[in-house]
């Protein structure tokens, strides 16, 4: 890993599983710039190359018998792997040291972390319902608000289900307090919606 690439990771969000819609989506860009073949790798899974043994039982295929092919794809899953333990704490960590490959470790953190479908299906619910009845208060600030829109617009973009910007636009227009109706009036006008 190059220095560039090594202060990346620096910056990067620790894994401790509560802020796993964050990390996620700067995971998937991070091994993405790092190397798109090894985010390949987490799609669509890598298998130890095999070889048959004396009995004809198939065997893992000794790293120094690998074709260079094969070593450059087993890279490419050690990278993935690499950036993902980079990331993560102690605790999520222990969850996931024995997984040998990178599709296995991000398809194990993401049930983990969001669950089944039928739990991501209950968590887009809760967000749904958390959006609609979100209303900005008379004493909150615009940067308090929109910080708890986006974090809400966040959850659901990681959940595969993203809020369109326009509903996101009608929302903050629809619910700011009274303070701001003169301000809601000229955008309107300006931009003609």
């Amino acid at each position: 890993m190059d220095l560039a690439t090594t202060k990346s990771f620096l910056k990067h969000p620790v894994l401790d599983g509560a802020n796993y819609a964050i990390w996620k989506t700067r995971m998937h860009i991070t091994i993405k710039a790092m190397d798109e073949r090894a985010w390949q790798s987490i799609l669509t899974g890598w298998t130890p190359p095999k070889i048959q043994d004396f009995d004809g039982d198939y065997i893992a295929k000794p790293k120094t018998s690998r074709t260079t092919e094969e070593a450059q794809i087993s890279s490419f899953n050690a990278k993935a792997l690499n950036a993902i333990f980079s990331t993560v704490d102690m605790r999520m960590f222990g969850l996931i040291a024995d997984c040998v490959t990178a599709k296995d470790v991000w398809d194990f953190l993401q049930e983990h972390c969001e669950g089944t479908e039928s739990v991501k299906r209950t968590r887009m619910r809760l967000l749904n319902t958390r959006f609609e009845n979100l209303k900005m208060e008379e004493d909150e600030t615009i940067a308090t608000y929109d910080q708890c829109l986006r974090e809400i617009a966040t959850e659901t973009f990681t959940l595969g289900e993203p809020i369109e910007n326009e509903r996101l636009v009608n929302k903050v227009l629809l619910y700011l307090p009274e303070r701001f109706n003169g301000k809601i009036w000229a955008l309107e006008e300006v931009k003609d919606t």
